[in-house]
């Protein structure tokens, strides 16, 4: 995949309409948060395979059981993981969250993920694996 020439501005606005929007099983979890983001920024729907598959904590569990977890899901959308001091904006990482654990964005200084109620920031200190968009 690679991002579109305007793809800073396309991921600003991503933030911006998703900074309210409730966490929904198979709609705005943290997968799709981070596959709608990549579609924002590349043109390409990298979740693709996985809509319209679960709308439930129990298939979604299922769908990770059957691709590797979040991070299993990372890997054969993005490629092999780099460490997160490696990563810019943009990119995806994985994080530890009250709920588990969820694939967020790099802001720059900052991480993104989609928390219960809207997006939830977290520090780059909070990155444990990363990859390049």
């Amino acid at each position: 995949m690679q991002r579109l020439e305007d793809w800073t501005a396309r991921l600003a606005e991503f933030i911006e309409t998703r900074r309210e929007r409730v966490f929904s099983w198979g709609d705005s979890d943290c997968c799709l948060f981070v596959c709608d983001a990549i579609e924002a920024m590349t043109g390409t729907d990298p979740g693709a395979r996985w809509r319209g598959l679960y709308a439930s904590e129990k298939g979604a569990r299922r769908v990770l059981r059957d691709n590797g977890g979040v991070a299993g899901i990372a890997t054969l959308v993005l490629g092999l993981p780099v460490p997160p001091a490696l990563t810019g904006r943009g990119d995806v990482v994985l994080i530890d969250t009250p709920h588990g654990e969820a694939l967020a964005l790099c802001l720059g200084g900052l991480i993104a993920g989609q928390g219960p109620d809207g997006i939830e920031f977290y520090p780059m200190t909070a990155a444990k694996a990363a990859w390049k968009t």
